[in-house]
């Protein structure tokens, strides 16, 4: 006998739909829907078949977007398991207009209609979920997420009241599995292995589910449990380091390039290049530096699930949830560099030219080009070590209370994360430094040849006797001044506090009223570390106090790389030169450092020793209290819902900030010159910030039952997402540097620098992201299984935030030397540039059209297709009301196709799915616009049924060996920032389902 509530729902659903073949069939397919309802089968009106296969659910996927309400995409379980993917991301790669980005080769964060991936909500059973990995985000890791956790997935494009705020690109709401929604005594076990050509390794995985209710089927409990072992290589070339691109000229600092181009101060660097033969390249823009580099990463995933639940009484129902999240990385990165120093004729033999003639392509060096031999001071060998743990959980408490005409509903918990590395550091060795730099250099070369070429990769190649000379001590000089370390560490918890009520009047075109409020207190710490490998007598020095830890110029005295005590590079570099380069770069040789054996060394003859930064350190306290009120409706043939939701967030931050003065060689009142570390002063501050921010969140949903297989759907609201934590509190450093430290750089041949202030620093005044959206779409379910669909979309974004290279003027209260009493800095206005930081924009739009069609065939076959198109307007960037540029909507792609074909029967099943994402912005840097080209992707599944609960399933993940590029500026893709390969992927296994 059906309970009240589900006679209600029942009567209710009858009014707007007739008893069709095609609604029956959709019921059927959406038992997974009432499941999540937490709807009693057997107490159902309608008689629930369980089916499997990727048929049955693409059906389910359907009917749950027909009887929604609002606009929604769907996957269930059956879907995440059929689909050739490990983690929800790669799962819902596949729903239209979702656009997914990766971290070796996996799925890690998700962006919808092509918004920034922060500004997609991304929950579990209706809560935020806290993810840490170091840099704290809003935007969840699904790396983090086994999807053997998950039973479906809700993607909502429009926005209800009832939803939580924060999804301006849409929300993303996981369900999990309850266990009295499946039989006593089932479950699944999984073990497989997998195989990266990258790699070459073979690694286990293993997943199971076990839950059990009693006879009354009232009281259950279900165990979940996910342990994976990967290794993932990730192979890259890269110029975007020490710089990325930059204008060499031989004028004076042009306003543009020759072709009229505005050229930032921040990439005015380069004189013009000149080679040994005399020939000179005036106008052009050339990379400060070029190199290939290999990262690997030995990744554990752990996950955790513990539910119980208890059917109090026929109207009470308490759950009980525990989600623990691991990820565990130990990583290594090895890059070879050719870098700006030697950009003179004396080893410039050399350069190419893109077809413009303004972008060089290619550079070459030998060691004694234009003059007389000398120090090529390559190879740059860098390098270093990671080891990370990033922890998540989360507990809570829900109840529901369902009465004759009201349901009570409530949730209580805490989310919580904690991540980032225990140990990070990193070394370099170049080659030997002219005798002018270090008494220990040489001038010993070896390579006597090395250079670059930019195309589709980097392509990077020298001298093949460099590996052999480096491994004979020739050459190889430690650079302390390139080793080093910091590395982010931070910690997220939030409370949160929900009572919803739903109260079913039926009364004239109302069906049922919903209110609630929920308040959320969330607080973050991050702090910035450091690895410190130091002398026995250090440690005890500092342990009693003897020695200030927080003094660099003291660390020095005492840190393994000041005092000679890097290991010689011959006695560390592997074997051989770097092997199967499978993609991403190309290069005839490259020594790399055994960094295991680097630090095994070290911490043999020195003490580790962590030192947290006290002036790189934010907090940030937010109280969010939100309420909502919606009305459901039907009449006729229309339904929807109509609901306001005020929001009301308090953010108080808080930034340690840090000036840095380099200074001249002067004398102090003594007459004592002040040398070395004594020309560095550092000032720091702390800046304190609250901010309060209240708004109203309209929403409306509007249905059209045309007919029992043609649904016209439009909705309308204003949505919010409030910024990215490291924008709001990324502490501030301010640098200036004096004239004569800057001519001190250039005579010594090192990095040149320019005199004056630069800095970098986040926005406290950052306003949230604010969108008036506009849906209108139209649906037709021709048979059970198969439709066709086309949605229009318009998104108007105010505020939205990009990273950007600005000239900060600002007014300064003077600085004078506590050394000396004399005035450094006088008080007045002073010109930050580069300052580098992030701002609100405005008047952005994205707009665009979604296209889908789904169709299975009576004969097993079936096809998957989607397509949107999403175009973003070029919108005004300001700080503090003033234009400073323009951008595209950072994350946003101009396209997405997906296609999935399958073929299934009772014994087995294949499915090819190929997915394609367009051109992404990713923001600016260097004072060039950066982008992401157009990836493509293409996997392959299938499964067999061993016997009925026995099932071998085996996959191919990028199957063409796709690569990732990026690249500076929208003019021209020869500008190479980034090419990048991960891998192909095989999986393998066997599922048994009990």
């Amino acid at each position: 006998m059906a309970n009240n509530n589900n006679s209600r729902e029942s009567i209710r659903l009858s009014r707007r739909f007739e008893k069709s073949t095609l609604f029956l069939a959709l019921m059927s397919a959406c038992s997974g829907v009432y499941a999540q309802e937490e709807v009693n089968e057997k107490e159902s009106d309608f008689e629930i078949i369980e089916v499997r296969g990727i048929r049955a659910s693409m059906a389910e996927n359907l009917a749950i977007k027909r009887l929604s309400n609002s606009i929604v995409d769907a996957i269930t379980a059956e879907d995440i398991g059929k689909f050739p993917d490990k983690n929800v991301a790669d799962s819902l790669q596949r729903v239209p207009g979702v656009v997914i980005t990766r971290s070796g080769g996996e799925g890690e964060n998700v962006s919808i209609r092509g918004l920034s991936s922060d500004l997609t909500l991304t929950q579990l059973n209706g809560n935020f979920i806290a993810s840490s990995p170091g840099s704290p985000s809003r935007s969840f890791s699904y790396s983090l997420l086994p999807s053997t956790m998950v039973q479906s997935v809700e993607v909502f494009k429009s926005s209800e009241a009832r939803l939580d705020e924060g999804g301006v690109g849409g929300s993303v709401i996981l369900h999990s599995r309850t266990p009295l929604n499946m039989e006593a005594n089932s479950g699944a076990f999984n073990i497989e292995y997998t195989y990266a050509d990258v790699t070459k390794d073979y690694e286990p995985n293993f997943s199971g589910v076990y839950s059990w209710k009693n006879d009354d089927e009232d009281f259950g409990f279900l165990i979940g449990y996910t342990k994976q072992e990967r290794t993932n290589r990730s192979l890259t070339g890269d110029v975007s380091g020490g710089g990325g691109w930059r204008w060499a000229t031989g004028s004076d600092l042009p306003a543009s390039d020759i072709n009229g181009k505005e050229i930032a101060d921040s990439t005015r660097r380069f004189g013009a290049l000149e080679d040994a033969y005399g020939n000179t390249y005036d106008g052009v823009w050339a990379p400060q530096v070029a190199g290939v580099g290999v990262t690997k990463e030995k990744r554990e995933r752990v996950g955790l699930q513990g539910t119980i639940q208890w059917r109090v009484s026929e109207d009470l129902e308490l759950t009980f949830n525990h989600f623990h999240f691991e990820l565990g990385q130990d990583r290594t990165t090895s890059q070879l560099m050719i870098p700006e120093w030697k950009y003179n004729p004396d080893y410039l033999i050399g350069v190419t030219l893109d077809d413009s003639g303004t972008i060089v392509t290619g550079m070459d060096f030998t060691s004694g080009a234009g003059g007389a031999e000398g120090n090529l001071e390559f190879p740059w060998i860098i390098g270093g070590y990671t080891k990370e743990k990033d922890t998540s959980d989360t507990y809570d408490l829900a109840f529901k209370y369902s009465g004759n005409v009201f349901d009570l509903k409530g949730k209580f918990g805490r989310t919580k994360a904690s991540g980032g590395p225990s140990e990070s550091w990193n070394a370099a060795y170049k080659s030997g430094q002219p005798a002018s730099r270090s008494d220990s250099g040489n001038n010993e070369n070896a390579a006597s040849f090395a250079g670059w070429r930019l195309g589709k990769r980097v392509a990077l190649y020298a001298d093949p006797a460099l590996l052999a000379n480096l491994q004979a001590g020739i050459a190889g000089d430690p650079d302390p001044g390139s080793t080093g370390s910091s590395f982010v560490v931070s910690d997220l918890h939030e409370d949160y506090a929900q009572l919803d009520l739903d109260y079913h009047i039926s009364y004239s075109i109302i069906d049922t009223l919903r209110m609630g409020v929920k308040h959320r207190k969330a607080s973050l710490h991050r702090e910035t570390n450091n690895t410190f490998f130091i002398t026995q007598d250090g440690a005890n020095r500092i342990a009693s106090g003897e020695l200030d830890p927080f003094s660099q110029g003291a660390i020095d005295e005492v840190a393994y790389q000041w005092i000679g005590g890097m290991p010689n590079l011959e006695d560390i570099l592997n074997r051989e030169s770097e092997q199967n380069i499978a993609g991403g770069f190309e290069v005839n040789t490259m020594p790399t450092i055994n960094w295991d054996q680097y630090r095994d060394i070290v911490t043999n003859e020195y003490v580790k020793y962590t030192r947290r930064e006290p002036d790189f350190v934010f907090d940030i306290e937010e109280k969010i209290t939100a309420a909502y009120l919606q009305a459901d409706f039907s009449f006729g043939d229309f339904r929807g819902n109509i609901g306001v939701r005020y929001v009301e967030t308090q953010t108080q931050i808080m930034s340690s900030d840090k000036i840095n003065y380099f200074l001249d060689d002067i004398e102090d009142a003594t007459g004592e010159d002040i040398l070395g570390s004594a020309r560095l002063v550092d000032i720091e501050t702390t800046t304190k910030r609250t901010v309060k921010d209240q708004r109203f969140l309209p929403s409306f949903n509007l249905v059209w039952d045309v007919s029992d297989s043609f649904v016209i759907r439009a909705a309308a609201a204003k949505t919010m997402s409030r910024a990215p934590f490291n924008d709001l509190g990324a502490p501030e450093q301010l640098t200036f540097i004096s004239q004569e430290w800057a001519d001190d750089r250039l005579e010594f041949r090192s990095n040149p620098v320019d005199q004056g202030w630069s800095g970098s620093g986040g926005n406290k005044a950052l306003k949230p992201f604010e969108s008036v959206q506009l849906d209108l779409s139209a649906e037709y379910y021709y048979s059970n299984g198969s439709a066709v669909g086309i949605a229009l979309f318009n998104k108007d974004v105010d505020n939205f935030i990009v990273p950007l290279i600005i000239t900060s003027e600002r007014p300064f209260d003077g600085f004078t030397n506590p050394n000396t009493g004399v005035e450094i800095v006088p008080a007045g206005n002073i010109t930050v540039t580069p300052f580098t930081t992030t701002a609100n924009g405005t008047n952005a739009t994205s707009r665009g059209v979604e296209l889908f069609a789904q169709h299975a065939f009576d004969n097993g076959f079936g096809l998957n297709v989607n397509y949107t198109l999403n175009d973003t307007n070029q919108a005004d960037i300001s700080v503090d009301g003033e234009k400073v540029g323009e951008s595209a909507l950072v994350g946003s792609a101009d396209n997405q196709f997906n296609f999935s074909a399958y073929f299934e029967n009772d014994t087995y099943s294949v499915r090819a799915s190929y997915n394609r994402r367009g051109k992404m912005a990713l923001g600016l840097a260097d004072g060039l616009t950066v982008s992401q080209e157009p990836f493509q992707q293409v996997d392959l599944n299938a499964s067999y049924s061993v016997f009925d609960n026995l099932v071998f399933s085996a996959s191919v993940i990028n199957l063409t060996k796709e690569e990732s590029r990026t690249f500076y500026g929208a003019d021209s893709e020869a500008r190479l920032r980034s090419s990048s390969y991960s891998g192909r992927r095989y999986y393998a296994g066997l599922t048994y389902r009990f």
